[in-house]
């Protein structure tokens, strides 16, 4: 199709009043500046051979359009533009920029288009199940529902749908808020999404394409002020995820977002998360490297003379520093990563901090210490209740993932896995019996290189992915696995011990909690049990 250019200059009669007014009572008039709208600010067409016109309010009587793209055609009538487009042939979508250009120099407004056309056999991820992860591949032309939060499942129990319901309501626009792979090559993040996401008003849904990299990206939906309604994790890779079977449930053989299941390759980490929400976060960008231990008898003592444990302390902490790196990548995003510093809000009613964590989807909340309970608080979510005795807060309990039961339908709209897998319930490693933080696994785990190996559950490998502490900073990378579940242990009066994960503890691994009984330690790297750490997730299966 040939490309042309069409201008419109339009013509504007000025009527003048003949009323005059002394100068005292003249008023000043407001600037007239450039002003320019589209009736749609995007556009999502077929991949067939088609038009679709819109509509131009200006207040200048020159405007003109803009594009450079070789399958799309302008046309203007009067105040309306038609847009024109082959038949897309290829399997990905493609995208293209119409701008709307309205005065000259100095003073013009310009409004910006995106037009998005579908690629052959687009796939809607929504058609089975909606959730808050969807898993495609590389290459391809995909779209999903975009009217519901999550799965529209309950909120565990925070009353964030008592205020704020299930359905996604007055939705203008979609972007790319990030896009990264496993490595440190900045160039191959932008590979991933190709183009920009979408969003169609009329269909309630997001129209994306992938690239030629393997990797993870976030999709955020905006209000047309900018707020943040939503947000989609998208996990982008080839291979076909498997499962096992394991104590009462199907693990899957990798972590939630990594691209293999491979020992010892970088991209089998993953992405981690703080216990209760579904934004991902990045993990080491390093290889997996050797870090020296210090060496202990079977009753944990010490095997080394001060000496030899001085100098493999600094051995340690050098290969900690070359391990633990905070990866930036971003891509073509438009969001930057704050692992550091950033401290959540104190929140004094329902539904806590859940809506400031969906407008900051890239900022590790990390736990509080100024708040008078005379304790620190482990918790991001903080929905305080001032039923304490005194002026003593105490935190609520939040099922976020939910409750942990096995015989409930314990997916929320927040958790982070895709569809028909759920972050796994109470009792998925195992039991923790009574009056204990924590059960021993036993022989059904051996050690690797940069993991553990679960034998009863086919040999799974799960790795050390590392994991940013109640500081927002990197550790454990390829030391000691640490992996969240849903389920909650004690009261939960300061945000700790809520959520039951495994974790390697001088050779050994356990399931439950590792207690604080000092809160001068809270800010401790092993801090396990924090709800602000994040941390690794291994989905099971939905159970029905």
């Amino acid at each position: 199709m040939k490309r042309f250019y069409i201008y419109l200059v339009s013509l504007a009669l000025l009527a003048l009043g003949g009323c005059t007014k002394e100068p005292a009572d003249v008023l000043q008039a407001e600037p007239d500046y450039a002003n320019v709208e589209l009736s749609s600010i995007s556009v999502v067409m077929s991949e067939e051979e088609g038009t679709y016109t819109l509509f131009v309010s200006t207040n200048r009587v020159e405007w003109e359009v803009q594009e450079q793209c070789s399958w799309l055609d302008v046309s203007i009538e009067g105040s309306s533009i038609t847009l024109f487009v082959d038949r897309n042939n290829s399997s990905e979508g493609r995208m293209g920029v119409v701008e709307v250009v309205a005065g000259a120099d100095p003073d013009v407004a310009r409004a910006r288009l995106k037009v998005y056309q579908q690629g052959r056999n687009t796939q809607n991820l929504s058609k089975m199940a909606t959730a808050n992860c969807y898993i495609v591949p590389t290459n391809g032309s995909y779209l999903f529902d975009a009217s519901v939060k999550g799965n529209g499942g309950g909120d565990g129990n925070s009353r964030y749908i008592e205020f704020e319901g299930t359905a996604i309501e007055n939705a203008t626009y979609a972007s790319l808020a990030w896009e990264a792979t496993y490595d440190g090559d900045k160039t191959r993040s932008t590979k991933i999404i190709h183009g920009e996401p979408v969003y169609d008003a009329s269909k309630r849904a997001v129209y994306f394409s992938t690239g030629e990299m393997e990797g993870n990206a976030l999709i955020t939906l905006h209000a047309a002020d900018g707020t943040i309604l939503w947000s989609w994790h998208i996990w982008v890779m080839n291979e076909e995820v498997t499962t096992a079977f394991a104590n009462g449930f199907h693990w899957m053989d990798r972590n939630l977002g990594a691209i293999t299941a491979a020992e010892g390759d970088i991209r089998n980490r993953g992405m981690l998360y703080q216990w209760g929400r579904k934004e991902p976060f990045l993990p080491s960008m390093a290889e997996y490297m050797f870090v020296p231990s210090h060496s202990y008898d079977d009753e944990g003592y010490l095997l080394e003379t001060e000496e030899e444990y001085l100098a493999i302390e600094e051995e340690i902490v050098a290969a900690r520093t070359l391990a633990n790196v905070i990866n930036p990548q971003v891509g073509d995003g438009n969001q930057q990563w704050n692992t550091v510093g950033e401290v959540a809000p104190v929140a004094l009613a329902a539904p806590g901090n859940i809506d400031y964590s969906l407008q900051h989807p890239t900022t590790i909340l990390g736990c509080r210490t100024d708040i008078p309970i005379g304790e620190y608080v482990f918790d991001w979510y903080l929905q305080q209740d001032l039923q304490g005795k005194g002026s003593v807060m105490q935190q609520s309990q939040s099922y976020l993932w939910g409750d942990g039961a096995i015989d409930t339908k314990y997916k929320t709209i927040f958790d982070p896995c895709p569809a028909g897998y759920a972050v796994p319930p109470a009792g998925a490693f195992d039991e923790v019996p009574d009056g204990y933080a924590c059960t021993y696994l036993g022989s059904d785990w051996q050690p690797t290189e940069y993991g553990w190996n679960w034998t009863s559950a086919e040999g799974l490998h799960f790795p050390s992915s590392g994991n940013l502490d109640v500081s927002g900073l990197m550790g454990e990378t390829g030391e000691k696995p640490l992996y969240w579940s849903g389920e909650s242990f004690g009261s939960g009066n300061q945000g700790f011990g809520k959520a039951a994960m495994f974790f390697e503890a001088f050779d050994d691994v356990y399931y439950g909690i590792y207690p604080i009984l000092d809160s001068a330690e809270a800010a401790s790297w092993f801090s396990y049990g924090a709800k602000c750490i994040a941390a690794s997730v291994r989905c099971v299966k939905e159970m029905k």
